[in-house]
């Protein structure tokens, strides 16, 4: 059974190609070096919002953005969809749980500058919230239609007292039947041969230009 994310799908609406090869044949684009700073920040940012969880009160970083209360502990969801013969699971940073009970996904994004609006939150995020609030809702959790990204950006000020960190929270509209949709096509996807490069993809346009091929075991994928 195909086991797919957040990150996959948006794989597949990146490149069919790629996802294609990464999900059926195990085969990754490849990967640079990965900064340990944004996985440092992560997990101080996850162990102060645990120390606020305790209290049952919203971090003062977040205080006055949001209403509510944390959820009792960070969520890992899945559901198996029988009609697509496949899973659909993820890992949410944290969830909101407003006061008429309803859920919204709550994440942590760590960034040089803030983001210049909501319209960046919906473009490089909206599948992964779509997808939260699906698993929200195939677990049986009444969900609000909304998300949080809160973002955190380094400001000038007296480092040897500590780095400041600027905070902005956006509200993205979610919504779960895309997902679903998403979740569906990508599966037909993994049904069918393998696709087509994506016209943007610069992975495919690097093979390409190299003259090269996708070699799996026995199979020669050009």
């Amino acid at each position: 059974m195909p086991q797919l994310s957040a990150t996959t799908l948006r794989l597949f609406q990146e490149c069919p190609r790629c996802f294609w090869l990464h999900v059926a044949k195990k085969i990754e684009r490849p990967r640079g070096p990965f900064p340990s700073l944004p996985s440092g920040m992560d997990r101080v940012l996850k162990a102060y919002f645990e120390s606020y969880r305790r209290r049952q009160e919203l971090p003062p970083l977040v205080a006055k953005h949001l209403t509510g209360r944390l959820a009792d502990t960070a969520l890992t969801l899945g559901f198996n969809d029988a009609a697509t013969q496949a899973r659909l699971w993820g890992k949410l940073d944290d969830c909101l749980i407003l006061p008429d009970g309803r859920l919204a996904p709550l994440d942590h994004k760590t960034r040089a500058s803030a983001p210049e609006d909501e319209s960046y939150s919906a473009q490089y995020y909206q599948v992964q919230m779509d997808v939260y609030t699906l698993l929200l809702a195939r677990n049986g959790h009444p969900t609000s239609g909304t998300a949080y990204l809160v973002y955190y950006f380094p400001q000038p000020g007296e480092l040897h007292r500590g780095v400041p960190f600027g905070v902005a929270v956006h509200t993205l509209r979610t919504d779960p039947e895309r997902a679903y949709r998403l979740f569906a096509g990508a599966c037909r996807c993994l049904q069918g041969p393998l696709p087509e490069p994506a016209a943007a993809c610069e992975y495919c346009r690097w093979l390409a230009q190299r003259g090269g091929a996708v070699v799996v075991q026995d199979d020669l994928f050009a």
